[in-house]
């Protein structure tokens, strides 16, 4: 209903025209669309049966007189009969004439014949046919005619029929509206009288009266309007009077209540007020003139217990109160932002009859009064030293962070701070220095603490600190390491520079479900008991109270001291994966993989154990072992005239040791007859951003000893180009998850080839990491990256097997076309040829019956098919090696095909039989394409 009644208001809102014409409108809009759609229907449907009338006609003239020039391969008089025709069919847009290799085609010249506006296509769903027709030959293949209709003429005809009835609409519309018009204009002319008429009264020509004259209807008005502008030119005579009354009331009401000492503000029924009195005025800081008229929330504004707006979020407004109302303790805010301490009372104003009219509010300032009750209200729950919460006050804070954790599934830190020899130094330096001591430090914590956690102050020189929202124990000591430093900078008191530490006892919440009902009692007592262990271990530490946690420090040392002992009985091994130049096919050096030989789980990789030494020392003794072993290895391999370079991982805990050089110098110095050179340290992109400064400073000493450097992982630390220029590292190896997934994700593609871009502008070599196919390799040799090491490469193996994997390696001969051949990315299919077929062939071979049914067959490789029909076709068609391809790849597809339908059928013994047949066949395709690759890189060359 509220709905209804706005609608109508803002219908009557609206002018009478508007009102009048407006339906007329909305009834003729309607009727019209759909008389026009109906016509526009009609039309197109007449044109599309024409179409559909013309089209078998011409296909019969055009297939009794094509034939015979077609015999006499007479282009010009074909071309000229489709011409003809398509000029004497308008509907037509192309004739197409095709037999054997021959074809002949007529088009219609674009744009041409349109007469209806563009915007006009949108409303006529005429769509061009497209007809096609075999034609007999004699003595010679059928041809084919393909009819392509045009829209243009079809929708010329639906718009002139369309444009014809426009004009008729338009004039109907035009003529009703006209005769509508005259008649609101005379009835404008006599609304415009009573205007007038009313504007004169209310500007106060109480005796002006309309002239009774004109049609009868307009007499009647005019009379209907004397008569009532007499009966309200009485009643203002009798108003005037009252009010003169009630003017002399209001002053003698206006000085009482301007001799009080109480703020007193009356509204109307509405809330807005009416009067405010000299102290209403003075506590709101509204004058009578501004707060007049205004609404009672805006001037009298109070804020809630938290300075939050109360005034307008009130159950009941004061002025729609049904009794008195008392209220104390509340806060006045006024326009220039200061606040005062009030209480009030707020009583509806009633008539006799007892119905309220408005309200009347009274109130008074408490400010001192409640300035004194806060003040004890502080000194109960805080210390008056250093102003933090005392141990009372701390269980409020606690219970909420209680809560907080539980919903939040988030750890709470009970932290108990002791200074460290503070009884010592307020002997020393006296008790005003102490004190002065304590505050400081409580400016040190309460800076930390902010409003995220609660601090309090339990007496002498003990803190606890609340560490609220911990994810997890590491966050917590990260904080806790924190506060360690800020207390133990320098204290200057009395000109001099004091030190001062703290031992930490730590209680967590929740550690285990025993703990689910602890208080702050309990969990200071265990905080208490954990800073005692933390002061027998030497003070300034801390000590976490938590027995899953020592437990789990207990394990983390057994697996670190298993790994330091697996150093020890040279469990440890190092893996060799080559990396190769795909241009040319040389192997141009070696990655040392570090692996563990663990006696029950076998060969472990890096990612299982050095993630938990990698903070520790112990990386440091691996990372020399590593060394060792690689210069060690690299002088066999010199001996047996393998000058590899190898390069070698070194973690950021080990490069940043400030005796790195000079150990790596000495290490060198033990293996004379290996050239530094050969040695390539890699360091992570991470670990090189995290003190570009110190990390150049090493690299520079490194390479004047000769030593190379590579960093690792490119791409994953967000480098910029400054930082690029100032490390001077002489290879950036690309992340192997951004080769990995580049053939699937234009992201990654480009990221690949922007660090490429980024290594060639600086000079820097570039290495690709996890290139596992042939394509791989292809699109890297494409992007300009020549050097790659990875799976589809060779996997890590151990030391005794490189030299034999490398006298045996064989590069791709796809990989070795491009680098030979400057080869278009158009022509992948042929490089990629020999492989696809022979991943194709060994999964029809290896594939069980069962799991072809269950999953996809092996898909059918089919780009080096469309290459051999279209782009190898016109490159390559009058080769013979081209042309003997094509039987062998026809036969081995077949035969394929043939064998998974046997293999899904279940048909294993003819399946078996058949496998023989099929190797032979692709056997003989690799070959034909090694010959043709040949052939074609030749012919490129000339």
């Amino acid at each position: 209903m509220l709905l209804i009644r706005k609608v109508v208001r803002a219908w009557q809102a609206l002018g009478a025209r508007t009102r009048l014409f407006l339906p007329i409108l909305v009834l003729i809009v309607p009727f019209s669309a759909a008389k026009y759609h109906l016509l526009m229907a009609a039309a197109t449907t007449t044109a599309q049966q024409q179409i559909a009338l013309e089209l078998p006609q011409v296909q019969r003239y055009l297939r009794e007189v094509l034939p015979l020039p077609s015999q006499l391969n007479d282009l010009p008089a074909l071309q000229k009969l489709l011409d003809t025709e398509l000029q004497a069919n308008p509907n037509l847009a192309s004739i197409q004439w095709r037999w054997g290799a021959q074809q002949v085609a007529a088009h219609a010249p674009d744009g041409l014949r349109a007469q209806y506006p563009a915007w006009f296509t949108h409303l006529v769903t005429i769509a061009p046919v497209t007809a096609r027709l075999v034609v007999p030959q004699p003595n010679a293949e059928p041809g084919e005619l393909t009819l392509q209709t045009s829209t243009v003429e079809s929708i010329n005809s639906v718009w002139r029929v369309v444009a014809a009835q426009f004009w008729v609409t338009g004039m109907n519309i035009f003529t009703v509206f006209f005769l509508l018009g005259l008649i609101l204009q005379a009835t404008n002319r006599m609304l415009r009288r009573m205007a007038d008429a009313a504007q004169q009264f209310k500007s106060g020509a109480h005796g002006f009266r309309m002239a009774v004259s004109g049609p009868r209807e307009a007499r009647a008005f005019a009379q209907v309007f004397n008569d009532m502008a007499s009966e309200v030119q009485s009643l203002v005579r009798t108003l005037q009077q009252t009010q003169a009354a009630l003017r002399t009331e209001k002053e003698r009401a206006e000085v009482t209540l301007s001799s009080i000492g109480d703020g007193v503000i009356t509204t109307n029924l509405a809330g807005l007020i009416e009067t405010s009195n000299a102290m209403a005025q003075q506590l709101t800081g509204w004058s009578q003139q501004q707060a007049q008229g205004r609404p009672l929330e805006e001037v009298f504004e109070l804020l809630d217990d938290v300075h939050h707006l109360a005034g307008r979020n009130s159950p009941t407004p004061l002025h729609l109160t049904d009794g008195v109302v008392h209220a104390s303790n509340q806060v006045l805010l006024q326009p220039s932002g200061e606040r005062c301490a009030i209480e009030y009372t707020a009583a509806p104003i009633r008539q006799t009859d007892g119905s309220a009219v408005g309200c009347v509010l009274v109130f008074r300032d408490v400010s001192e009064k409640h300035q004194l009750i806060q003040e004890i209200s502080w000194q109960i729950g805080h210390d008056l030293l250093t102003g933090l919460h005392n141990r009372a006050a701390m269980q409020e804070p606690f219970n909420l962070a209680i809560l907080q954790a539980r919903h939040h599934h988030k750890l709470l830190a009970v932290c108990l701070l002791d200074l460290d020899h503070f009884q010592a130094l307020n002997e020393r330096y006296g008790g005003a220095c102490g004190d002065s001591l304590l505050q400081k430090v409580a400016l040190r914590l309460a800076a930390f603490a902010g409003d995220d956690h609660g601090l309090a102050r339990l007496g002498g020189d003990e803190f606890v600190l609340l560490l609220k929202d911990q994810n997890d124990l590491a966050q917590v000591t990260e904080h806790i390491l924190q506060v360690q430093t800020a207390l133990s900078a320098p204290y200057l008191l009395d000109g001099q520079n004091i030190h001062l530490t703290a031992s930490i006892g730590i209680a967590i919440y929740p550690r285990d479900d025993t703990q689910l009902d602890a208080n702050l009692e309990t969990l200071l007592r265990h905080a208490d008991q954990a800073m005692y262990q933390a002061k027998q271990t030497g003070r300034n530490r801390f000590h976490v109270f938590d027995a899953q946690h020592d437990q789990e420090v207990q394990t983390h040392h057994d697996q670190r001291a298993r790994i330091a002992q697996a150093l020890q009985d040279g469990e440890l091994r190092l893996y060799y994966q080559p990396k190769v130049n795909m241009r040319t096919g040389k192997i141009f050096g070696m990655e040392a993989l570090l692996r563990w030989q663990h006696p029950e789980q076998g060969i472990v990789g890096p990612y299982h154990f050095l993630p938990l030494v990698e903070d520790t020392d112990l990386i440091i003794d691996i990372g020399e072992w590593v060394l060792h072993q690689a210069l060690q290895q690299m002088q066999l391999w010199a001996a047996q005239g393998l000058h590899w370079a190898v390069s070698v991982n070194i973690a950021a805990r080990h490069f940043q040791r400030s005796n790195f050089v000079a150990r790596l110098g000495e290490i060198l110095a033990g293996f004379p007859q290996v050239s530094p050179h050969k040695l390539e340290l890699e360091i992570l992109e991470s670990a090189a951003l995290e003190d570009v400064q110190h990390m150049r400073n090493v690299m520079a000493s490194c390479q004047q000893l000769g030593v190379q450097f590579a960093l690792d992982d490119f791409g994953t630390g967000y480098s910029s180009l400054a930082y690029l220029k100032r490390l001077p590292a002489n290879t950036l190896k690309i992340d192997q998850t951004f080769v990995r997934d580049m053939l699937d994700d234009p992201d990654d593609l480009t990221l690949v080839d922007a660090i490429v871009g980024l290594a060639k502008a600086f000079d820097r070599r570039v290495v690709a990491e996890g290139v596992e196919t042939v394509e791989h390799g292809l699109l890297l040799l494409q992007l300009g990256c020549d050097l790659a090491q990875g799976y589809g490469i060779s996997r890590p193996m151990a030391a005794d097997s490189v030299a034999r994997w490398a006298a045996s390696y064989v590069p791709a001969e796809a990989w070795r076309a491009w680098g030979s051949t400057q080869w278009e990315q158009a022509d992948f299919p042929l490089l990629l040829a020999e492989h696809d077929h022979r991943i194709w062939v060994n999964r029809i071979v290896a594939q069980p019956a069962a799991q072809a049914v269950a999953e996809a067959p092996a898909a059918y490789p089919a780009s080096f098919s469309t290459w051999y029909a279209l782009r190898g076709k016109s490159l390559y068609g009058h080769l013979p090696a081209f042309i003997a391809v094509g039987p062998v790849l026809q036969r081995l597809r077949t035969q394929g095909m043939a064998l998974l339908r046997l293999q899904i059928d279940g048909e294993v013994v003819s399946f078996t039989a058949g496998i023989a047949s099929l190797l032979e066949l692709q056997s003989s395709l690799a070959s034909h394409l090694a010959t043709l690759l040949s052939v074609a890189a030749a012919e490129k060359a000339m």
